[in-house]
């Protein structure tokens, strides 16, 4: 839930699938908050291929990045019809400089944010799909089996780990004939405890 001190002067937007809620370039007025749906930020390669930056989802911020910056460093396109809360950058840097426990609070939240970003970047080094699987499970999972519940597709989860998605489903198939991992609906698990 987003934060009782940002509610104030939010206001609720709603967005159909394929809009837009800002480009890069635009002026960065606002942090937003996902109540539902999803978000992509993303950049556009040379050849005009979209690069995913970040995926908001319900119960996350985006735009927190451009929190300082005069202008939006990416697009942010809605993909799954979507309710966000919009709250000013003025009342959002007003409330970190004078709620310590909210600063506390945000503070916590995007060290968070950049544990998952660096281990991103570090999994997206990796050589070859199933290493890029096994840490994922490694970086991302819980439990003695590395547990992951996917909270999108096997196509999100091919674009998270710098994959085609046939290329992903002919891994994953891989893995589960040898037994090093189960599938079972949304979750995606090591076979056997990890060591």
């Amino acid at each position: 839930m987003i934060e009782r001190c940002l509610q104030e002067e939010a206001r609720l937007r709603e967005f159909l699938k394929g809009a837009q809620v800002f480009r890069q370039g635009d002026v960065a007025r606002a942090v937003f908050y996902v109540v539902d749906g999803e978000v992509q930020l993303c950049r556009f390669g040379r050849r005009g291929e979209r690069i995913i930056v970040h995926r908001a989802r319900a119960g996350e911020y985006f735009a927190e990045a451009s929190l300082e910056s005069k202008r939006y460093h990416c697009d942010a396109i809605v993909m799954k019809p979507a309710r966000l809360l919009e709250v000013p950058a003025a009342r959002f840097r007003y409330v970190l400089r004078s709620d310590p426990d909210f600063a506390q609070r945000w503070s916590a939240l995007l060290s968070r944010q950049l544990q998952i970003v660096r281990a991103r970047a570090e999994r997206m080094s990796l050589v070859g799909a199933a290493e890029r699987v096994r840490h994922y499970l490694a970086t991302a999972g819980s439990g003695p089996r590395l547990e992951v519940e996917l909270r999108g597709s096997i196509k999100d989860l091919a674009a998270e780990l710098g994959l085609t998605h046939e290329t992903l489903y002919r891994t994953l198939a891989r893995m589960q004939k040898s037994g090093e991992i189960e599938r079972e609906g949304s979750r995606l698990r090591r076979r056997r405890a990890s060591v």
